[in-house]
């Protein structure tokens, strides 16, 4: 098996270390500010399969980092380990497209956990994450309350077999879980998916998160 290729931003002290001691885990590259991000081609060339952002000192991973990543490598899901559990750093995470977003009071373990499923393409979000969305879809606005239903209507058409998916995408099963659930081979499942992220000119699960969330921030109206 191929060793998973890790970019780490920001990591702490000892970060680097405890992570290349696991066996099917390499650290391609480490930096800690946008400068170097910007000034740094170390890793352009390299096909990272996982990029790990630590903010847990300076919580800095929004407008200032994201993008840059995103430019050099986006096709590279982005995991985030924090400190931070209030639901906006979530939803802000969300909206950046993040793939995974780790709490530092999981401890390690769960760090690399979540690694190896965001290379495997999961997608890693706390326990409390599809309450968190729901709620956000469901606020009041001017007229009626979001519901995701309303949310996935207004996107766009979509058959009864993709809106079934796009709700099970939305409470972040994996692929094979979809396909258990809906008994659908694997690559049928594969094939649906890509063509909801077709409809929706989207390119991963987050992406799609965050597209429903807009349509609640933005007040949708009948």
């Amino acid at each position: 098996m191929k060793p998973i290729k890790l970019m780490i931003y920001g990591g702490q002290a000892g970060l680097e270390g405890i992570i290349e001691k696991e066996e099917d885990i390499r650290v391609m590259g480490i930096t800690g500010n946008e400068m170097e991000l910007l000034d740094s081609d170390h890793t352009s060339s390299v096909m990272l399969d996982v990029i790990l952002i630590d903010v847990r000192s300076s919580g800095k991973y929004g407008q200032e980092v994201m993008p840059i990543l995103k430019e050099k490598h986006p096709s590279t899901p982005f995991l985030i380990y924090t400190a931070n559990s209030e639901e906006h750093y979530l939803i802000e995470a969300i909206c950046h497209g993040a793939a995974g977003y780790v709490l530092q009071d999981g401890g390690m373990k769960q760090v690399l956990s979540a690694i190896r499923q965001c290379a495997n393409g999961q997608i890693v979000y706390p326990s409390s994450f599809k309450s968190i969305l729901m709620k956000k879809l469901q606020q009041d606005v001017e007229r009626s309350p979001v519901t995701l239903d309303m949310a996935i209507e207004k996107l766009g058409t979509f058959s009864k077999r993709e809106y079934e998916l796009i709700i099970l995408l939305t409470q972040g099963e994996t692929n094979q879980q979809i396909s258990k659930k809906l008994f659908l081979s694997i690559g049928t499942v594969k094939n649906y998916i890509s063509r909801i992220y077709k409809k929706l000119n989207v390119n991963n699960r987050p992406e799609l998160m965050a597209l429903l969330n807009r349509f609640q921030n933005s007040r949708m109206k009948g």
